[in-house]
């Protein structure tokens, strides 16, 4: 099936998604988390003009198309108590 657009609900329970394994790294004794927002993977999907094409607060500008892997990265760092980095290319 060819993909589709993220709804708002999808892009916060994805997101909420991303925060329980950070989550749970940190309980398991995890000390450092990477977010890989590279490679065509989801983050880096948000991030590309080649593969973003909303119209909504998430998609056009840069500014825009950064925001869920910002609010990924906040979100994440709020809930792990170790290191977080995100890879970005």
């Amino acid at each position: 099936a060819p993909p589709t657009e993220m709804s708002l609900a999808d892009i916060a329970q994805t997101k909420a998604d991303f925060v329980n394994t950070a989550r749970r790294s940190h309980e398991l004794g995890i000390e450092a988390v990477e977010l890989h927002a590279a490679h065509g993977y989801l983050l880096h999907q948000f991030l590309s003009p080649i593969s973003n094409h909303r119209t909504d607060a998430y998609g056009g500008s840069f500014e825009n198309r950064i925001r869920f892997p910002m609010e990924v990265f906040q979100a994440v760092r709020e809930a792990f108590g170790g290191t977080l980095g995100m890879r970005i290319s």
